[in-house]
């Protein structure tokens, strides 16, 4: 039950702020249509091309943490059901039930199950912070190399960032309060859970294909991600470089990560709008960007992972 309150608290809280954003920003808004509708169509290729080739590093990074051989060909179909499933619940919940699904349906147990799906998103999260690290160090030279100044200060005076940041710090207190009572075991849980991951990434450590396999598709997602905001943004004519792109990204997936909604929805267009505007991108530009990610990155892939959803389960894979 605290579980379920906490979600729906988060959920409600990030679309106050993303319509606190709408309104205060709706001309900006109108014209994101409009330059979104206008841009090169030419950059839209590639992008798309770069959410095929997720799902093909999903598949990869799952055959690197699991303990068993599975066809590709199902292997990367249940990647697509998953994205599917991802958009549509919090905090990547509905991908892992769909891989937890696939392996035991191939045998695996309960746990086992469980763990490899773990392992890869253990793998995913130390790649993201090393990538992070990275473009910390590197931001200035590429901030340097688009020639505009960042300005984070003029951020924290905006009154729309003022009052999307008291909702969501309203909202923190409330989920905080809310669980209280089980925090200790929901801690003691996570770090049994932790470890165990730990040890099974050291397993896969010792198998070389296996870790070359997981380690490049975890390395691979963020960077897709980065390539297709890219792509985007010089579809909008912005002359961005990739690093650039990649540095927004990283920074603006691991902030709105704090926040669990589905398929990111909200929370990472709230701190992407916001990445995209400190690095000296106008609002109309930097609105039709993010719509432009989205509809890439989680509308157009509905349908097919809706389709492959619906087969997989039909067909009793999952």
């Amino acid at each position: 039950m605290g579980s379920s309150v906490t979600r729906v608290v988060l959920a409600v809280a990030v679309a106050v702020a993303v319509v606190v954003l709408a309104v205060t920003h709706w001309s900006a808004v109108v014209g994101a249509g409009d330059s979104l509708a206008a841009g090169d169509k030419e950059w839209l290729v590639p992008a798309g091309l770069a959410v095929v080739a997720l799902w093909v590093a999903g598949a990869v990074t799952q055959i690197g943490s699991m303990p068993m051989r599975a066809p590709i060909g199902r292997l990367l179909a249940v990647q697509v059901a998953a994205s599917f499933a991802n958009n549509v619940s919090p905090a990547g919940s509905g991908g892992i039930g769909v891989n937890v699904r696939f392996l035991r349906r191939h045998g695996l147990s309960s746990g086992a199950a469980g763990g490899a799906v773990g392992l890869n998103s253990l793998a995913g999260l130390v790649t993201h912070l090393l990538l992070l690290l990275a473009a910390m160090v590197i931001s200035p030279a590429v901030t340097r190399s688009i020639h505009v100044p960042v300005s984070w200060r003029s951020l924290a005076t905006s009154t729309a960032y003022r009052v999307g940041g008291v909702v969501l710090l309203a909202a923190g207190v409330l989920v905080v309060l809310l669980a209280r009572k089980s925090w200790r075991a929901r801690v003691g849980g996570y770090t049994v859970r932790f470890l165990r991951e730990v040890r099974g990434l050291g397993v896969v450590l010792r198998h070389p294909g296996r870790a070359a396999a997981l380690w490049l598709g975890s390395l691979s997602t963020p960077l897709l991600h980065a390539v297709i905001l890219f792509a985007v943004l010089r579809s909008l004519g912005v002359l961005i470089t990739v690093g650039a792109a990649v540095v927004v990204y990283l920074v603006v997936s691991s902030l709105s990560a704090l926040v669990p909604s589905a398929g990111g929805l909200g929370a990472l267009d709230v701190t992407l709008l916001a990445g995209l505007e400190a690095v000296g991108i106008s609002s109309s530009v930097a609105f039709g960007a993010v719509l432009g990610y989205r509809l890439i990155t989680v509308w157009l892939p509905l349908l097919p992972g809706a389709v492959a959803l619906a087969v997989l389960v039909r067909r009793r894979i999952i």
